[in-house]
């Protein structure tokens, strides 16, 4: 009797619990989202600080496993957490230091091109009546020597004195993320100089306020969690780095221009999985299309097959066989995780289906043992 109605109490309260949520939906939902943004620094935060372990990690063990000297070891955490940011710091330098100069040439390129484009249209168009019957008239009789420089000044002046509002925004906008940036890193650094004792705490307050066996599923989880995300960055970024190699590779082989700057920023852009490579594929169009137009031809073929061969091979052995997920899931998570929540279920996406993807696989196999050996022993 006792259990029945344990039953019923845990039914009815789950019943209760779930009307109120729905209930209650949009109240709920604002303060989630109220939450997110004012925590928005300290998400932020632990996000580089994530990161940032996996490089000190990796200090830490290739340089100080050797050393003895008490002295040194005392900064061991101090110096890895410089050295990991130095190393994201110089990375970033030099691939500024290879992207911008090419880039602002291209940009040059472009925009000394422009007036002799422009003259080519309006001849074009002057030359076939029957498209300039197709245009508005203003745009019919435009010439390009007839503009009045002086009117296109007052009229941009004009703008940007009726935009001030949203230009404000932007710049207010703007100085918020750089504002949540700093306090994320000053965050981030706390957090990983302090990093055990506050893993200690955890550990001891979910001991404390739960029973042995939510303890052990909670921290098992977590452990796939840390092991599915770890290991998804780390492949994400080996991905990149053959992704752009073999893009500089090829282009050198066929002579294309811009070949090493193309090649980083596809790299850089290929850390958005699936899609990032296509996003540096078409900048990469627009600034050979400026040296040649048949290059431009070559390159989009080449990119082509070399999409192909990333999305075919190298991203399901790289990335997929990493985080122990098939190419398959890998796609429909990137899909769903795009449509539903856009880049950010792009980027999260694939790692959180590897996650819920163990889980489920390692429970499969507990309960098929379990299974297995209860028909042994039948």
């Amino acid at each position: 009797m006792k259990k029945d109605k344990n039953i019923l109490l845990k039914a009815a309260l789950s019943i209760i619990s779930i009307f109120l949520v729905i209930y209650y939906w949009k109240h709920i939902t604002w303060g989630i989202g109220k939450f997110i943004n004012v925590a928005n620094p300290l998400i932020m935060g632990a996000m580089i600080a994530y990161i940032l372990n996996i490089i000190m990690k990796f200090y830490e063990k290739t340089l100080f496993q050797k050393i003895k000297n008490e002295n040194i070891l005392k900064f061991k955490r101090t110096i890895s957490i410089l050295l990991s940011l130095g190393s994201i710091v110089i990375l970033f330098i030099l691939i500024a230091r290879l992207i911008i100069p090419e880039l602002k040439s291209c940009i040059e390129v472009l925009v000394s091109g422009i007036p002799e484009f422009s003259n080519h249209i309006i001849d074009l168009i002057k030359e076939n009546p029957h498209i300039q019957d197709l245009l508005p008239e203003s745009v019919s009789t435009l010439n390009i020597d007839m503009v009045n420089w002086k009117e296109v000044i007052d009229n941009t002046l004009k703008w940007f004195t009726l935009g001030a509002g949203t230009v404000i925004e932007y710049v207010t906008s703007f100085f918020s993320i750089i504002f949540n940036f700093v306090v994320g890193l000053i965050f981030a650094i706390y957090i990983l100089s302090d990093k055990e004792n506050l893993s200690n705490q955890f550990k001891r307050m979910i001991k404390t306020y739960t029973n042995d066996k939510i303890s052990k599923n909670l921290f098992y989880v977590l452990r796939v969690t840390d092991q599915c995300f770890h290991n998804f960055i780390v492949g994400q970024c080996m991905e990149a780095v053959i992704l752009g190699g073999l893009c500089i590779i090829g282009m050198l082989i066929l002579r294309l221009p811009y070949a090493v700057m193309i090649g980083v920023f596809i790299g850089c852009t290929a850390l958005i999985p699936i899609a990032g490579a296509y996003i540096g594929a078409i900048v990469g169009v627009i600034m050979i299309f400026t040296v040649s137009p048949i290059k431009a031809v070559f390159f989009i073929v080449f990119i082509l097959i070399l999409q192909q061969l990333e999305n075919q091979l190298i991203y399901p052995k790289v990335v997929g066989s990493s985080i122990g997920l098939p190419g398959i899931w890998v796609f429909a998570s990137v899909m769903i995780g795009g449509g539903l929540f856009g880049i950010q279920g792009v980027l999260f996406g694939i790692p959180t289906v590897s996650v819920i993807y163990q889980l489920i696989k390692n429970d499969l196999r507990k309960r098929e043992n379990v299974l297995t050996s209860i028909e042994f022993e039948v």
